[in-house]
């Protein structure tokens, strides 16, 4: 292995981790192979088995896999990348998903820029003591 092999081994795509948690079945190349699928698949809208001739065979023939693979999907709907006009068929709004995540990331790098006033308490007394102020 030469150094570039195993450094860009170590290194690991954060979009992919945070894709893959949750998931039991699909590990972050499972989760790439989906990615890449559905930047590649021409017809809109497209239904999970229209995604089969772009899959790994590992991947496209088991059931915990396909369910894995339709929560992603699911997941791809929630942030936008993806629409769903229809129980079963997707419509992809992008033509690859980090087109669509980098104007995500424009967004974020101002949300961080962005200084938020500090918020105030309103400050209360406690007096101790058993004596009232008499009015």
């Amino acid at each position: 292995m030469s150094k570039n092999e195993s450094s860009s081994a170590a290194w690991k795509n954060p979009i992919l981790m945070l894709l893959s948690r949750g998931r039991r079945y699909l590990k972050e190349e499972h989760i790439a192979a989906v990615i890449s699928a559905v930047a590649s698949i021409e017809s809109s809208p497209f239904m999970l088995k229209d995604l089969d001739a772009f899959l790994p065979d590992e991947i496209k023939n088991q059931k915990g896999y396909r369910r894995s693979i339709a929560g992603l999907l699911e997941t791809l709907a929630e942030i936008g990348y993806l629409s769903k006009p229809s129980q079963r068929k997707y419509h992809k709004l992008h033509p690859t998903l980090s087109q669509h995540l980098s104007a995500s990331l424009f967004d974020l790098a101002e949300l961080e820029r962005k200084k938020e006033p500090a918020v105030t308490k309103e400050e209360k007394i406690i007096r101790l003591g058993g004596e009232r102020r008499s009015k």
